[in-house]
């Protein structure tokens, strides 16, 4: 009870314009203040524009609306992102979702082709398979590598979004990631979406579609916002140091240069991570 009244005092001050707080974790917690995302905008459109969950914090909303539009101006012509569910109002319990309570989680559907190539948008929840295809109503779907790439390297190189995770099944991952390996010209986006890229082990395989969390700030951290390990490197911060439970951050610039030589395995095969500087294991899914 003592927990739950100090997270509750903190935010009972007003709060700066335009702050939004989420309070607590993904699946604990509420929302306050939050921002609304409207049913379209550039390179978007909400896939439920009568319902009432298209709430979130400032950087989800922000991140959406941002990768929508860089995608679209990539990609002139295609269909728009089709966004699924944000959270609440006031965030709390989704009657879909164990998470989407505080504002920092989003669904976000693939990027479709038709079976000519053509960019399509599917009309509705398509299920890839681990050659990328997927069938509605006799009709056969293409995964879009090229365009659903640059939503992840778009999100995961945003700065302002502090993007934690974006869960899809691990097939799609490995379509992803060899299409990145080939094309992608930013060692720090393939070696971030390495991590961020992940088949959650409590749900569905998220095999149709994107499911997006942004982290917390600094400042969101010290109005109640709890931050869930892993804690990725580079959206370290001043705050993150003092937290005893996180490993020391080391740079994209030490971690690419790490991965690209054989310096970092013993003789006996093993990986070798306290020459990185770092002093506990990164997460399992930072090895696969």
């Amino acid at each position: 009870m003592l927990g739950i009244a100090a997270i509750c005092s903190c935010v009972t001050e007003p709060l700066p314009a335009g702050q939004t707080i989420s309070v607590g974790t993904a699946d604990h917690g509420y929302l306050r203040d939050a921002i609304r995302l409207a049913d379209r905008g550039e390179g978007y459109r909400r896939l439920r524009p009568g319902e009432g969950t298209r709430y979130g914090t400032t950087k989800l909303v922000g991140a959406i609306e941002r990768t929508a539009r860089e995608v679209a101006n990539a990609f002139p012509g295609g269909y728009p992102l089709r966004v699924g569910d944000l959270s609440n109002p006031r965030g709390g319990i989704h009657s879909r979702h164990r998470t989407h309570r505080t504002g920092r989680d989003a669904d976000l559907l693939f990027y479709v082709r038709d079976a000519g190539g053509m960019a399509s948008h599917g009309n509705g929840w398509l299920q890839f398979d681990r050659f990328g295809l997927a069938m509605l109503r006799d009709r056969v779907f293409r995964f879009d590598e090229a365009r659903n790439w640059h939503l992840v390297r778009t999100l995961i190189m945003d700065e302002q979004a502090r993007v934690k995770w974006l869960f899809c099944s691990n097939e799609l991952k490995a379509r992803l990631l060899r299409y990145a390996a080939r094309y992608e010209q930013s060692p720090q986006a393939v070696l971030r979406a390495t991590w961020v890229l992940h088949q959650p082990a409590r749900s569905d395989p998220h095999d149709d579609h994107f499911h997006l969390r942004v982290g917390c700030g600094a400042n969101e951290r010290s109005l109640g916002c709890r931050e869930q390990a892993p804690h990725w490197p580079w959206l370290s911060d001043t705050a993150r140091k003092e937290d005893d439970s996180a490993s020391t951050a080391a740079s994209d610039v030490r971690l690419v240069r790490w991965l690209l030589t054989e310096e970092h395995v013993d003789h006996r095969g093993n990986i070798a991570w306290g020459r990185l500087g770092v002093t506990a294991q990164p997460s399992p899914i930072a090895r696969r």
